[in-house]
């Protein structure tokens, strides 16, 4: 195995892993697409890569700054090629996302900006649809091949031959549209998000006890911040609860494209969003934290992500500042939590989702 491969299969995603691995046989201009299931790459091995010059189009903040700092080019966006020119790239290489939309709008980007006869490299393992989505590739290119097995994922290369007139539906990727996933509530979103089209439970469960939260503070709070704010959904609830001063912040480029549409809509509103890893890029402190945290990362399940918003979550609150999360019931947040606060309280719990309090106080 070639040493690209060796520095990255110890802690990178196993369908990540082959591709770096195929690096060593690239030749000419490469693209990566990098979404969340690129987060342990090595990405100083890869730009070491001689073979080819490599550039990088990231959907997450965090990757696209640690492949900047590796001396890569890189461009963070909601997965945006429009700044690309057509017919500029002999290889792609993309670990398919756990979206569908997102994965054909990849793919027929791929179209676009791959150079007559150039190759984009698909992988993933077979419960992610990937053998799928290269017989879907493959007739959008006029291509034969088949995914070959390397032990639990699958690898294929589909040549650009003739790109077919009709894409893989996207559900119109690019657009961002207004939702309304239940009575009486309207959201913008779009695909690219975590439940782009409906209201997480867990976040609704937030909101229904956000009054009793608001309840514990001496005074109304002034100052919020959304730690992981989706398309913004808990800050435009806590607004309605008299909050006006709100920062959301996400590290998933989608997730700011919409967090700011619909915060932009609501009159008389101070609020930032930011780009960040965990709230990263945050320098002020806020009266209130609410966070809905992700525990996984791509198609894996990733226990330190708690801590992580955690660690942020205490270092963003002020001296009388109060956070509040919500998290499925079999995840021991509160016992982590105590190792970053003085009161830690389980608010509520409905079987399902939980809702831990916490605050030096």
């Amino acid at each position: 195995m070639n040493q690209l491969a060796d520095d990255n299969n110890s802690a990178t995603d196993k369908s990540v892993a082959l591709l770096v691995q195929q690096l060593a046989d690239v030749q000419g201009d490469c693209l990566i697409v990098a979404d969340e299931n690129w987060s342990q790459a090595n990405w100083a091995s890869i730009a070491n890569n001689q073979q080819c010059a490599i550039s990088l189009v990231s959907n997450r903040f965090d990757i696209a700054r640690s492949a900047s700092k590796a001396g890569l080019s890189c461009q963070f966006n909601d997965f945006d090629f429009s700044g690309l020119a057509a017919k500029s790239y002999d290889t792609m290489l993309y670990r398919v996302s756990k979206e569908r939309a997102s994965s054909h709008h990849i793919i027929n980007q791929a179209g676009r900006l791959l150079k007559p006869g150039g190759k984009l490299w698909l992988s993933g393992e077979k419960n992610e649809g990937v053998k799928t989505y290269v017989k879907q590739a493959c007739k959008l290119f006029s291509d034969r091949t088949n995914a070959e097995k390397h032990g639990v994922c699958y690898r294929a290369p589909v040549q650009l031959i003739d790109l077919q007139s009709k894409p893989l539906d996207d559900k119109q990727y690019q657009n961002i549209r207004l939702v309304e996933p239940a009575e009486g509530s309207a959201f913008y979103s779009k695909p690219g998000i975590f439940g782009w089209d409906k209201i997480d439970r867990g976040s609704a469960f937030l909101v229904e006890h956000l009054p009793q939260f608001l309840a514990r503070f001496n005074r109304q709070p002034q100052s919020l911040l959304d730690l992981g704010c989706g398309y913004g959904y808990l800050s435009c609830e806590a607004n309605r609860l008299g909050i006006n001063q709100l920062t959301a912040t996400d590290n998933n480029a989608a997730a700011l494209v919409a967090a700011e549409k619909n915060l932009s809509k609501i009159d008389n509103l101070h609020y930032a969003t930011v780009a960040a890893d965990a709230g990263d890029q945050i320098t002020g402190r806020f009266d209130c934290l609410l966070c809905n945290p992700p525990f996984h990362q791509g198609f894996s399940v990733d226990s330190r992500l708690g801590s992580k918003f955690l660690n942020s979550a205490k270092r963003l609150l002020g001296a009388d500042g109060q956070a509040l999360f919500v998290v499925n019931c079999f995840i021991p947040l509160e016992h982590s939590a105590k190792h970053y606060f003085q009161r830690v309280e389980v608010l509520a719990n409905n079987g399902s989702f939980k809702l831990v309090a916490m605050d030096n106080c």
